[in-house]
């Protein structure tokens, strides 16, 4: 029996995830879908615009059968980071036999070969790299220019494009993990990963539907409607402030202030360079997007910069994920599935929170997204302890 597993954050699920369900179940004609999913913050460094429970509705509503959670750092992790502990986490469930993710070129050819350089980084290789970034070249364009001088063959736009960066991540995971899961692409449809506009015959990238929702200030549109296979789920978001990093503002500047002469590299992603400049700058605070901008610099990636003030904020001082399947929810025709899961995983089944099992920075990160959702929108905090299993 085949089970296919997708790593989604599905911020929101969109026409082109509803898509992405049903072609990656038809090229693996697998029996289940499992995804692990990214919890109530994101890996871009930030907190996602709508929580998890909702995301995971949408996502069930429209053919995935069971939805893990991936734990918070590696929800906010690199794309490395991200990539490996995502992949681990559907190894480790012992019955995914099928990993589906979306790249732009849609060739898993094309992409076997880089990501096998970069699974075995050859001395060649490192030595390009070195020399990119003696140069003065982010990490991610030092990468990209060290594959290319290493083999002249590899496409350049392989190496250019976020979702096939991303899709070499998850092949070289597989690799490294030496992972029984076999891997499959399929060509990602729609408007371009950065597009902002619109366009109603058009699938619409998930950045987009976020930068129209900020746009409208939380009011649905028709055009944005139209790109939301499930609109009904975000129904307690309607005409509602968006939910960004700047609602986080003064939560991350306490968390600054709390120790002013402790260096901050102890936080997971926080490097001596980044720790550096936070407590240089820390007066020239305003916002967490201002700070975060304030940060970033040629070597300093705003993405890198903002995930580290995210673990700051979140506490997270251990880059070790918890060794748990937290169900957030499942369809009744996949109880089976939690069956098997049970027999062959690695890890235990979580199925509602609990002091005992999941770590306390997971925990406390989902406290304070709760918290800050009510205050901004006016709502009754959700407490997770009293939340049921969410079961379709």
């Amino acid at each position: 029996m085949n089970i296919v597993g997708i790593i989604a954050e599905y911020n929101p699920f969109h026409r082109g995830h509803a898509w992405h369900l049903a072609e990656a179940r038809r090229r693996t004609d697998a029996a289940y879908t499992v995804v692990v999913m990214s919890g109530n913050y994101v890996q871009r460094g930030a907190p996602a615009m709508f929580d998890k429970y909702s995301r995971a509705r949408a996502a069930l509503k429209n053919g995935a059968d069971l939805i893990l959670e991936l734990p918070p750092c590696v929800s906010t992790g690199s794309a490395e980071y991200f990539a490996a502990g995502a992949v681990g986490l559907l190894t480790a469930t012992g019955i995914v036999t099928d990993l589906c993710f979306g790249s732009e070129c849609g060739d898993l050819d094309r992409l076997l070969k880089p990501a096998h350089i970069l699974a075995q980084e050859p001395e060649a290789f490192r030595q390009y790299l070195k020399e990119a970034l003696r140069l003065g070249m982010s990490w991610p364009k030092a990468r990209a220019w060290a594959l290319g001088r290493y083999d002249r063959t590899i496409p350049q736009e392989t190496l250019e494009h976020p979702n096939d960066l991303l899709a070499l991540e998850y092949l070289k995971a597989l690799e490294r993990s030496h992972s029984p899961v076999r891997p499959h692409t399929v060509r990602r449809i729609g408007a371009h990963y950065h597009e902002a506009r619109l366009c109603p015959e058009q699938t619409a990238a998930a950045s987009g539907i976020r930068k129209a929702l900020l746009q409208s200030q939380g009011i649905f549109t028709p055009e944005l409607l139209v790109q939301l296979p499930s609109p009904e789920v975000y129904e307690a978001y309607r005409g509602k402030t968006p939910i960004t990093e700047d609602a986080f503002s003064l939560l991350l500047l306490e968390r600054l202030w709390r120790h002013p002469s402790v260096s901050l590299d102890a936080f997971f992603g926080v490097t001596k360079e980044l720790s550096g400049r936070i407590r240089r700058h820390q007066e020239h605070f305003s916002s967490f997007s201002q700070f975060t901008d304030l940060l970033k610099t040629r070597n300093l990636t705003r993405t890198a910069v903002s995930r580290g003030l995210l673990h700051i904020m979140l506490n997270i001082r251990n880059d070790q994920p918890a060794g748990v399947f937290r169900v957030l929810g499942f369809r009744k025709n996949a109880e089976p599935l939690l069956k098997e899961l049970t027999k062959q995983g690695t890890f235990s089944l979580v199925t509602s929170p609990s002091d005992e099992v999941l770590p306390e920075d997971w925990l406390y990160a989902d406290r304070l997204y709760e918290s800050v959702r009510a205050l901004l929108h006016g709502q009754p905090y959700e407490n997770e302890h009293r939340r049921k299993l969410l079961v379709l």
